[in-house]
């Protein structure tokens, strides 16, 4: 292989590898449990404190907790990534909010951590196949009629497989 053509295969797994790290924030944000079952192979490894085990057992206990909250939105940065031949080692920020109804009033959390991640290809495809989840701050605030909503913006409301504006990318 020359050193343009293993140059351009480092860019194509890094790419492969952010789609993963992609998927995950969007199927959580559409509580899309397929999507998600393309992200963790099913032998991973997931620490995010609240939940320890294998990715097959993470998957329904993350859609049933996102499933709870009214509207949620996660974001990842950028991944900063090391590839060594069918493994990368990736660490990425994320920013995440959820909406929920607490004590008759709406509240938002906000929270800010980062994923420490090992991808593997395995049978052609990047999946993670283990994952440490490490928060960084948190915050919550109440919202009232001032800061519901924004004259002219949609809210996306009932965000599933099912909702009309889901396409499956």
């Amino acid at each position: 292989m020359t050193a343009e053509n293993a140059a351009l295969q480092e860019l194509l797994d890094k790419n492969a590898c952010q789609e993963v790290l992609i998927r995950y924030a969007r199927a959580l944000d559409w509580v899309d449990e397929e999507t998600l079952k393309t992200v963790f192979f099913p032998d991973a490894e997931i620490d995010y404190g609240f939940f320890t085990g294998r990715g097959d057992a993470f998957i329904p206990v993350v859609i049933e907790l996102e499933r709870g909250f009214l509207r949620r939105w996660h974001n990842n940065g950028p991944a900063l990534i090391t590839l060594s031949g069918d493994v990368a080692e990736a660490e990425s920020y994320g920013l995440a909010a959820a909406v929920s109804r607490q004590d008759g009033q709406t509240v938002t959390n906000v929270f800010g951590g980062r994923y420490l991640d090992r991808l593997e290809r395995r049978d052609g495809q990047w999946g993670i196949a283990k994952r440490q989840y490490l928060l960084d701050w948190q915050r919550s605030f109440e919202m009232d009629a001032a800061n519901e909503a924004v004259p002219g913006l949609p809210w996306l409301d009932g965000a599933d497989p099912d909702h009309p504006l889901y396409r499956r990318l």
